[in-house]
């Protein structure tokens, strides 16, 4: 396992540095308030196609890495009954998108927006399958593969294709970078689906629907992700509906360098996941336990250095977005304590969606979920920048730790406590 588990790592790496440098591009390629607007309809673009996979990918790592080399049949049933799914949900949306997309872009507080809202509706789409292929090359145990899929591809094409364009002399705005994001969110989709469907056993079954097992499992994975999602992206949707472009721009380059170091817990994850839900399968909960803590000391290990930098360094990291993304240093400080401790926490969201206790994992970010939205629209209305700060990282913190509660009630372990021994 730790040598599938550093070319994840590499790979993951490699990713987040790519994500890093998209940042730092978009950047010093366009003025600060198209970049707010670029970085606005990214976190826009994230948060719908997460939302539009409706919790799935953990359902199919969870079926795929119990089924795969077993039997194809419940794998297709649910991969064909999810797509159909979400199909007809990004149609309804893009629908809406064109009908409304000024009075969307209003209530978001960016009408600027307004002309892109149908792209990133559909743009919203290709982004939830790309996740979802993702998640199913991990439930194979592709770990690699879908790291590139998942991380890598969409990044590493933005870079390229806008280092073309800034070398040709095009100028950029917030739409056009948007545009070329799609256009590389679209090409990570279907190299996801052709690694996905050129595997032998794999079908697509136009009949197929929602098992009511399936139904079940999703509206307690639905509802997580959601209030997850609240979690991160709130901070930036108060941002962008009380402070202004350039102050949107200030707080996503800040919070998307101080998750930098979540590419640790992510690539960690993508290894242990499938392997938590076959020990918890047969039974084996002393193997859970030695993965949670093998997982924990490996994130530890890898992400305190990158963290300790952010906190001790953060005026050189933002000075490399441009002189005057260096008022965003102590937005990054306080963000990067928050990482710190969603990754001391280890993988407690897994634990306890790969082990059955998908409804516990539910009612903690029912708490988390509803207090990072007061927190961020009470806290920015108030103290601006900081206060969206403060409110994204008390509210990871909160998350995390409730789950790490969670986790110990329900499987017996602390997975804080990387020092324990395993019976």
């Amino acid at each position: 396992m730790l040598l599938k588990l550093f070319y994840v790592f590499v790979i993951r790496t490699f990713g987040a540095v790519a994500g890093f440098v998209m940042s730092l591009a978009v950047a010093n390629t366009t003025d600060v308030d198209s970049a707010g607007a670029f970085f606005f309809a990214l976190a826009l673009t994230q948060l719908g196609g997460g939302l539009l996979t409706l919790g799935s990918a953990n359902v199919l790592v969870k079926v795929v890495g119990a089924d795969f080399g077993v039997s194809w049949s419940r794998i297709n049933q649910t991969v064909s009954s999810l797509i159909k799914t979400i199909f007809v949900l990004a149609a309804l949306l893009l629908a809406i998108s064109l009908t409304l997309p000024s009075q969307i872009a209003c209530l978001l507080g960016m009408a600027e927006l307004s002309e892109l809202m149908p792209f990133i509706a559909f743009c919203m789409f290709c982004f939830a399958l790309k996740q979802m292929f993702a998640a199913m090359l991990q439930g194979k145990q592709q770990a690699i593969l879908a790291s590139a899929v998942q991380n890598v591809i969409a990044q590493l094409s933005f870079i390229t294709m806008l280092g073309v364009l800034v070398f040709l002399d095009f100028n950029q705005t917030g739409d056009s970078l948007f545009y070329i994001y799609f256009a590389c969110v679209g090409s990570a989709m279907m190299f996801g689906a052709v690694l996905w469907f050129r595997t032998k056993g794999t079908s697509f079954d136009i009949k197929a629907t929602l098992s009511p097992e399936l139904k079940s499992s999703l509206s307690s994975l639905f509802v997580a992700m959601l209030m997850s999602q609240c979690a991160m992206w709130a901070g930036q949707f108060a941002t962008a509906k009380y402070l202004s472009s350039s102050d949107v721009a200030f707080f996503a380059s800040s919070q998307r360098t101080a998750t930098l170091a979540s590419f640790v817990l992510i690539a960690v994850n993508l290894v242990v996941a499938p392997k938590f839900a076959k020990a918890f399968a047969k039974g084996n909960s002393r193997e859970v336990n030695k993965l949670s803590l093998l997982s924990s000391r490996l994130m530890i290990a890898l992400a305190v250095p990158v963290l300790a930098f952010m906190v001790f360094f953060p005026e050189f990291l933002m000075g490399l977005f441009g002189e005057e993304y260096k008022v965003a240093a102590p937005l990054l400080q306080v963000l990067a304590v928050g990482q710190f401790i969603n990754v001391i926490t280890g993988s407690v969201g897994y634990l306890l969606n790969m082990t059955g206790h998908e409804k516990d994992m539910r009612n903690v970010v029912l708490f988390s979920g509803p207090l990072a939205i007061v927190l961020a629209f009470g806290l920015t209305s108030q103290f601006g920048l900081m206060g969206a700060a403060y409110a994204t990282a008390i509210s990871v913190a909160t998350q995390n730790l409730l789950a790490v509660w969670m986790v110990k009630k329900r499987l017996g372990f602390n997975t804080l406590n990387i020092f324990r021994k395993v019976a």
